[in-house]
């Protein structure tokens, strides 16, 4: 048996044998980091391969201008599974905790948090119309700088304000327990995304936290039935906005959408339609692993988390900002053509040093992600504290795809609507403010007891006496 195809066949079978073992554990749920990761692992890193050795899958290799060797898929599957294993034991032993609803239903949401909702959409809709506003403007234009696309026309803040829509949507949904009513914004949302053609992972991962607010909501551990019954319609409208972003703006224009000539055959067509970069990452992992370090000589060492100090400051600030990382050592597409994809967060690990760099990258990543996954168990009937986990939970695909700081400007703009929503509850509820105190001595009993306060209640009660 061919080296590649053994190796293929490991790897599959690796996959399987974590998936079983992690539902033997009784760990496995729709809210758990590892489950979203075997997902992405199994589409990416299992699938993709097969198709890749058994139907000829080459348009990514012809775009990178790269011929991979045997050798070289060989070291790509095994770079992966050896980040699957790392990811895995991290995130399980760290987030390793009972899974338990102690409630049938969720706690209601109290009436100051609707009403503090109310006015968190009030002060917020002013900024994602003026994004909307700007992006259906033109201000998405800009230029490729290094192989990173840096923005011209606006700023990434302005643009990128309208991501709140989502996670607002959700909390809508949330307080309305699914209500029809609220149900009518969800659609709105997902035709408005549709129609600009920008950004369609948003369409995927707005649905994905849905699913599991519902979830979570109706005290059930996976992904309910009517989520299954979309999910082909999603992926259908996720391909056609990936072949062309323009596909719905031109259709409700009335202008003619062009089709391809029709393949010949069954296997060409399969590759017509799958052969493209949505869940080709196990294609740019093989980039990275044949670049680094052989081509480039070094690695990065961590380097690129700099950009998480230099991406806040918005370039009307600092023309000169540079893209990208500030500390480069090595442009990817000098090499070849990287232009546009992305490393993933196993292909992040192993710029930042090799086999040393993914374990330690793969290890610190599960082991927060599993803490953050045992604080939501014990959070469960915290309403806002369950859907800031949620809402973040359902980012993760992004960036187990993008690797990097990617994640961050996602959790910024998904969590800030969740932030705000906090802080006018606390403003809208009951608040507790310290008016008096006093230091005890160690080992001191207090016994407490009501005073009748005369004057209207204007008398302070005296400190305790120490028994």
């Amino acid at each position: 048996m061919p080296t590649l195809e053994l190796a293929l066949i490991c790897q599959t079978l690796l996959w399987l044998l974590v998936v079983g073992l992690f539902v033997a554990s009784n760990q496995a749920s729709l809210f758990h980091p590892l489950t979203i990761y075997l997902g992405f692992h199994g589409v990416v890193f299992v699938l993709r391969p097969l198709l890749i050795h058994y139907l000829h899958f080459d348009t990514i290799w012809n775009y990178m201008l790269i011929a991979p060797s045997e050798e070289d898929l060989v070291k790509t599957l095994a770079v992966a599974s050896v980040a699957l294993v790392t990811f895995g034991l991290s995130s399980f032993w760290c987030g390793k905790t009972r899974l338990h609803f102690s409630t049938a239903e969720p706690v209601p949401f109290t009436g100051a948090q609707r009403q503090a909702l109310v006015i968190t959409t009030l002060l917020l809709f002013p900024l994602i119309a003026y994004s909307i506003r700007s992006l259906m403007g033109g201000g998405l234009q800009g230029e490729h700088r290094g192989g990173t696309f840096v923005l011209t026309g606006a700023s990434g803040y302005t643009l990128e304000a309208q991501y709140m829509a989502g996670p607002l949507i959700c909390a809508w949904m949330a307080v309305t327990r699914f209500s029809h009513k609220a149900l009518l914004s969800v659609i709105i949302y997902v035709g408005y995304r549709s129609y600009t053609g920008w950004n369609r992972w948003t369409i995927v991962l707005f649905i994905f936290a849905l699913c599991a607010v519902y979830a979570w909501q109706r005290r059930i551990r996976w992904l309910p039935l009517w989520s299954v019954v979309i999910a082909v319609p999603l992926f259908s409208l996720f391909l056609t906005l990936g072949a062309n972003r323009d596909y719905f703006r031109m259709m409700l224009a009335g202008e003619v959408v062009e089709r391809m000539e029709e393949p010949r055959s069954r296997q060409e067509e399969i590759k017509l339609k799958y052969d493209t970069q949505e869940f080709a990452n196990f294609d740019y992992l093989c980039y990275v692993i044949k670049m680094v370090p052989a081509r480039t000589g070094t690695y990065t060492y961590g380097s690129q988390y700099l950009q998480l100090f230099t991406e806040p400051v918005p370039r009307q600030l600092w023309a000169d900002k540079p893209a990208g990382a500030p500390v480069s050592f090595f442009n990817l597409n000098n090499y070849g053509n990287f232009l546009g994809l992305t490393v993933s967060l196993p292909g992040d690990g192993w710029m930042s040093g090799g086999w040393l760099g993914l374990v330690v990258t793969m290890s610190v990543v599960g082991g927060i992600l599993g803490f953050a996954h045992r604080w939501f168990w014990l959070k469960v009937q915290n309403n806002m504290a369950a859907l800031a986990y949620l809402i973040g939970m359902a980012m993760l695909p992004q960036w187990y795809r993008d690797g990097g700081i990617s994640i961050s400007k996602f959790l910024f703009w998904n969590l800030i609507p969740l932030l705000l929503w906090v802080g006018v509850t606390w403003l809208c509820g009951p608040r507790l403010i310290p008016g008096q105190s006093w230091i005890l001595a160690p080992n001191t009993s207090v016994r407490l007891r009501q005073r009748d306060l005369r004057d209207g209640g204007s008398q302070l009660p005296a400190p305790p006496r120490a028994s």
